[in-house]
């Protein structure tokens, strides 16, 4: 059993949608009365069920992660009450998992540590009759953005392992996660145990690091971040329509959230992508027979003579030059 309250978020992203949501709920045998009262515990496989019609309603299998990306958890039982308390990403986690033993007796929450790395993990004690991965994808969608707000410009999502049953809930390239496919007896999400002794203020954000010293700096990736955050765009990079605006989206942040974290390690999100692109493009006219003019606009520039611009302002070459001396050296 749990509480009918994990509903509420769901529920209410509908009604925001212009759905019928007492027509929803009565296919369920609810009510708006019951999933807004916290004395009030509704079967596991009901949620499931809601939280997989909700998706299928809205014709979007990320919705609930959706949803859950966006719940302010300072109202959210049970999430509240030790995020209120918690002074570290580390006592969060271990004030959420003594909390959540009230609020279900079907699932256990577990964080451990291993090494250098820690595991939070929700484990059923049960086999469900309906897939839980709608109901997964809510919750992961609570954590992994609370990792992201929490560790700010720290965020390193190639440092980031989800296991789930079903990956495909979670909103494409949700901030740059990794998800595998699990079985349907819980998941889990692993991260660096260095990340749970980070700081945590009443924002969610982690104090400033001018202010960090000693063991604290040696937690920041110099260039993890960056790292990743190329890593991401790379796949995407021969999109002809990635701007800034659609690069940011993909990396999980606002153009002036992201702008403001890249601007920590001295560069620009219209860096990165000159970067990757002019990358992209020596690839290209090295190991292809496509014309210049198909190659730029599958870069995203608008004609030849912007593209072989940028192209000889980073190589000193035209794009023709450059293919011709990339020949030359393979006959020598």
């Amino acid at each position: 059993m749990v509480r009918a309250t994990v509903l509420e978020p769901v529920v209410h992203a509908l009604q925001t949608c212009g759905e019928d949501t007492e027509v929803f709920l009565a296919a369920f045998n609810l009510s708006q009365a019951p999933i807004k009262d916290p004395t009030f515990y509704i079967r596991n496989d009901v949620v499931y069920s809601v939280f997989a019609a909700a998706a299928d309603l809205r014709n979007d299998q990320s919705f609930c992660a959706s949803v859950g990306r966006n719940i302010d958890l300072t109202e959210f039982l049970p999430f509240g009450g030790p995020l209120k308390g918690a002074t570290t990403i580390g006592e969060f986690f271990s004030s959420f998992t003594q909390a959540v033993s009230s609020e279900t007796t079907s699932i256990s929450q577990s964080l451990f540590v291993e090494d250098a790395t820690a595991y939070f993990s929700a484990k059923r004690r049960f086999t469900p009759s309906v897939s839980p991965a709608h109901s997964d994808g809510f919750m992961i969608g609570i954590w992994i953005t609370f990792l992201h707000e929490a560790l700010d410009f720290r965020w390193d999502p190639s440092s980031v392992l989800v296991r789930m049953c079903d990956p495909a809930v979670l909103p494409h390239e949700f901030h740059g996660i990794r998800a595998i496919k699990s079985n349907d007896r819980g998941f889990s999400i692993r991260f660096p145990a260095a990340w749970l002794a980070i700081p945590l203020n009443g924002d969610l954000l982690p104090e400033d690091t001018d202010e960090l010293a000693g063991p604290q700096l040696d937690m920041l990736p110099p260039t993890g971040f960056v790292d990743a955050i190329q890593t991401i765009l790379r796949k995407h990079i021969s999109e002809g329509d990635l701007n800034v605006s659609t690069a940011a989206e993909l990396c999980g942040f606002s153009k002036s959230s992201l702008a403001r974290r890249l601007a920590k390690f001295d560069t620009t999100i219209v860096e990165i992508l000159t970067v990757l692109r002019m990358e992209a493009a020596k690839d290209t006219l090295a190991n292809s027979s496509a014309s210049i003019q198909n190659i730029a606009l599958n870069l995203g520039y608008s004609d030849t003579t912007a593209f072989s611009r940028a192209f000889r302002k980073r190589t000193g070459l035209s794009p023709r030059a450059y293919r011709q001396s990339v020949k030359t050296t393979e006959q020598l």
